[in-house]
């Protein structure tokens, strides 16, 4: 996988920034399945906690198993934040709307 610019991409103009082309090696990655996150903060990163959800029938407080902790520093989550908003619109936009369930309700107590 290359991310970057293409060959046929013309050079930059004086003043404009190069965009360094980055080859990215997957030949030890591994694949985690999450569907569940949490998200944690302070002034030098923000930190993804990615997770699975696994209830059985009749549980009453699910355990969410932590797997794997993503560190990264404000600009690159932003970055991420703005790529991962284009990708579900193009899925959208292909797919079909994605619903979300409204968000439960809070138990009077």
């Amino acid at each position: 996988m290359i991310f970057g610019e293409d060959d046929a991409q013309p050079e930059p103009q004086p003043g404009q920034p190069h965009r360094q082309q980055v080859r990215l090696d997957a030949s030890q990655m591994e694949t985690v399945y999450a569907n569940s996150f949490a998200l944690a903060s302070s002034p030098d990163e923000i930190t993804v906690y990615l997770g699975c959800n696994s209830p059985l029938p009749g549980m009453k407080q699910p355990t969410v198993k932590i797997s794997h902790r993503m560190v990264l520093i404000p600009q690159n989550a932003k970055r991420l934040a703005q790529v991962l908003q284009q990708t579900v619109k193009a899925y959208e936009d292909r797919f079909g709307p994605i619903e979300l369930p409204p968000p439960p309700r809070r138990q009077q107590g």
